[in-house]
């Protein structure tokens, strides 16, 4: 066997009394992907702090091809020949493609030559991961996958040789998501080593040669992926069997509407409509999904439903009968309509507590002459965050410590105590694990069994399938289809998102 390009031996890491990661040991050989599984506060991210360069006080030894390395800072990880690409891009939208390859290097902007230079490097980085496109294009306007990829393009610029994938497919459709596996596969193929981190069960089976299983920072599991089947994956991951939760099953439509779009559009005065002709109603108790590929319209609904201030907007949008404006944020929340976008960085303030974020959509009901109610806020925290399985040691925590997905669960937290009627929620599931996942899924249904009513976009078409009680399908901007019942399945969405005429209307 051919000597490891990256080797953790008995790795342990605590932040106080919390012991992040046990006695932790794990290999990564050249042309594998060696996917990385665990749930939410399972050592996932410590271990890649660590990988990193970010951390630099664990106990254990990190070897780089057999050789023992302690890194200072990340830069140091970056010589040895690692980069890790996390879920939430580093790029910098206002710079060229060319300048976020080469950001940090000093080039002399006065000579032409030299600029050309770097536009010719530049696009063989780009060839190298597939992009085809102008390297002198601003950042701002690729889509989210090209920029994935020239994420990639340039940790190749810096001769990587370990690939750290922290989460890398949350917000791609799936053929997106594939063409992404394709340029893996490629990586792997040239012996790049691949560290894949991933909660999609689909995605660990695809596209791992070796699953690492993390739980309570313990390494529980380690080997090919024909080794386990998906009830055994979550059996390790979360250390019990999950009950499969019931498809939902249609609501009766009674009761007055709480939400009546009629020919709704929007655009701006410099794009075509983000989406347009868009028709639907909302009762209580009901969850209604939004199917498409990005781009498609459906996250952009939501968005316009909740702050459409900067948009022309078209058609009529009301409320319970009356008229609702989308004026901004402050307006929905007033009238009852929350929304939680799928940048976990637009739903939570990591520097804030717990207790914090979770009343920041209500504050009113929780100040009086200027003053904060603690106890309630306290109080109230605790009881609607026990509701999502959060975990954390207590509502004054600072959200920034959190894992991804506790955080994911302090946006809900605040989503449940805005006490809204009218929940707009963009990828509420993502970055995830399956057990968290089962906890949010559980906490929807109970909003609707309140009376509420929930419009829900996700990327996760086998999650729509089984959580809503109908789906929209969106593509280019329209609603192509409804689809409910048993006529639903992912297999059948995607054709649909992708085009594709339904045979079964």
């Amino acid at each position: 066997m051919a000597e490891p390009l990256l080797e953790l031996s008995r790795v342990t890491k605590s932040f106080g009394s919390t012991r992040a990661l046990s006695d932790v040991s794990l290999r990564v050989q050249p042309g594998e992907v060696h996917v990385l599984a665990g749930g939410n506060g399972a050592g996932k991210s410590t271990l890649i702090r660590i990988l990193s360069g970010a951390i630099t006080d664990f106990e254990g030894e990190l070897r780089v091809s057999g050789t023992p390395t302690r890194f200072r800072d990340p830069s140091g990880a970056t010589r040895a020949g690692i980069a890790t690409i996390h879920q939430e891009l580093s790029l910098v939208p206002e710079l060229s493609v060319t300048d976020n390859l080469f950001l940090g290097e000093r080039r002399a902007l006065l000579a032409p030559w030299r600029e050309n230079q770097g536009s010719d490097r530049a696009r063989e980085l780009l060839a190298a991961v597939g992009l085809e496109l102008d390297p002198a294009r601003g950042v701002e306007s690729l889509s989210l996958p090209e920029r994935q990829l020239v994420e990639i393009a340039r940790a190749l610029r810096h001769a990587a040789r370990v690939l750290v994938l922290d989460e890398p497919t949350s917000s791609l459709s799936e053929p997106e998501t594939q063409a992404l596996f394709l340029r893996i596969d490629e990586l792997a193929r040239q012996g790049k080593g691949i560290v894949f981190i991933s909660h999609r069960m689909d995605e660990i089976f695809r596209i791992g040669s070796r699953v690492s299983v993390l739980r309570d920072g313990s390494l529980v599991h380690s080997g090919p992926p024909n080794e386990l089947d998906r009830e055994r994956l979550v059996e390790l991951m979360v250390g019990r069997t999950l009950e499969t939760a019931p498809a939902a099953t249609a609501t009766s439509g009674a009761g007055e509407p709480l939400l009546t779009l009629r020919r709704f559009g929007a655009r701006t005065a410099e794009r075509p409509p983000s989406f347009e002709d868009v028709s639907l109603t909302l009762t209580p108790g009901e969850i209604v999904g939004l199917a498409g590929l990005q781009g498609s319209g459906a996250s952009e609904l939501l968005l316009a439903l909740f702050d459409g201030s900067a948009l022309e907007l078209e058609g009529e949008v009301s409320r319970q009968g009356a008229r609702y404006d989308p004026e901004g944020p402050e307006h929905a929340l007033a009238s009852g309509v929350c929304y939680l976008a799928a940048d976990r960085k637009a739903s939570v303030l990591p520097e804030l507590r717990i207790s914090e974020n979770a009343t920041l959509s209500n504050l009113g009901f929780y100040s009086r002459f200027g003053f904060v109610a603690r106890v309630r806020e306290l109080e109230d925290t605790k009881a609607a965050s026990r509701g999502l399985a959060l975990v954390a040691s207590g509502p004054e925590a600072r959200t920034g410590s959190l894992s991804g997905g506790n955080q994911q669960k302090v946006a809900l937290t605040r989503c449940f105590l805005a006490k809204p009627q009218v929940l707009l929620l963009d990828d509420p599931t993502r970055g995830i694990d399956v057990a968290a996942k089962t906890d949010v899924h559980a906490w929807i249904r109970k909003q609707c069994g309140t009376g509420s009513g929930v419009l829900v976009a996700s990327t996760d078409l086998d999650e729509l399938v089984g959580l809503c009680h109908r789906i929209l399908v969106f593509f280019r901007g329209r609603v192509r289809a409804e689809v409910s019942g048993a006529r639903a399945s992912s297999a059948r969405l995607l054709a649909l998102c992708m085009g594709a005429e339904d045979d079964a209307a």
